[in-house]
């Protein structure tokens, strides 16, 4: 990072945090948070809002992804875990009078049928009570059985995130596709056209302004209608360096790209994040359709 490099406010200041040690935040029923296990630079903020993106399939992965702080390991069976998972996040999302809830997941290899399955119960279980569900998503291989157990369970939004521009991808996401994330959606979009599709992206991991101009490319043409951009964070020395930190007007300049293309929403800034206050862009797109629909 060069001295004319402007750093965003309070970009330092997080790029130093010390995360070891610190406190739990909101007990939610024992329910995992993926804002503590993957050690977001906004769980404090949430926190106190009362926010969180509950996380199902255990606490281990079957993926070795080198931005994410998530422990990779052999995970315990789902069946052993599936039904507590459920039954805890139904009960803290009642007890917390939630009206939108965020579920994600750590990726399933081993099994990725009760991942699904388990993914559209809780979603159904939720919807019952009125509550508006987001699924953030691992691939499913896009299996086109997984991703119709999932979709016609009735969540509002499914996301998945690219993460990195096609280059960096295989380095970065060893065990994921950049081609096969863009094919899930598009596979959505034909089969499922009424749920509404989301994906992220980090900068700072060496790409250049050419390749995320192409991965917002291909994000559009993928069928993608929310997109959400922030800055890379290593969140622990074993993970990927940070190559590049973004300036206030380089992500300016990201966010008149993403409106250039025209997707339905977006979030755009230092510390966005996929799951960011997903409830008030899901509230942004739905405005931005009905200004479209009378327009």
């Amino acid at each position: 990072m060069s001295a004319a490099t402007e750093v965003p406010k309070n970009v330092a200041k997080r790029l130093t945090w010390n995360f070891d040690g610190e406190t739990q935040l909101l007990q939610y029923k024992n329910v995992h948070t993926v804002c503590e296990e993957s050690r977001c630079p906004n769980r404090h903020e949430c926190s106190s809002l009362g926010i969180a993106t509950f996380l199902i399939g255990g606490r281990e992965c079957t993926r070795a992804c080198k931005f994410c702080h998530i422990a990779t390991a052999k995970p315990v069976p789902l069946a052993t875990i599936a039904d507590k998972e459920h039954d805890d996040i139904l009960r803290a999302a009642v007890d917390g009078k939630y009206d939108y809830l965020v579920i994600t997941s750590v990726a399933r290899d081993d099994d990725e049928a009760g991942l699904a399955a388990h993914f559209a119960r809780i979603t159904r279980s939720l919807n019952a009570e009125g509550i508006t569900v987001e699924l953030l998503i691992p691939d499913f291989h896009n299996r086109a059985e997984h991703l119709a157990v999932i979709a016609e369970a009735g969540p509002a939004v499914i996301a998945h995130n690219m993460e990195t521009i096609e280059r960096l991808s295989p380095a970065i996401r060893p065990q994921a596709s950049y081609r096969r994330s863009l094919d899930l959606f598009s596979h959505l979009k034909k089969h499922w056209p009424r749920v509404i599709r989301k994906s992220a992206l980090m900068v700072g991991l060496g790409e250049t302004d050419e390749e995320v101009q192409q991965l917002l490319d291909d994000m559009k043409a993928g069928a993608i209608d929310i997109v959400s951009i922030g800055q890379y964070l290593r969140p622990s020395p074993e993970q990927a360096e940070v190559v590049r930190i973004y300036s206030t007007a380089e992500f300016e300049q990201l966010e008149k790209s993403v409106i250039a293309r025209d997707f339905l929403a977006h979030e755009v800034g230092p510390f966005v994040r996929s799951s960011y206050m997903a409830r008030d862009t899901l509230a942004k797109l739905n405005a931005e359709l009905a200004k479209r629909k009378h327009g």
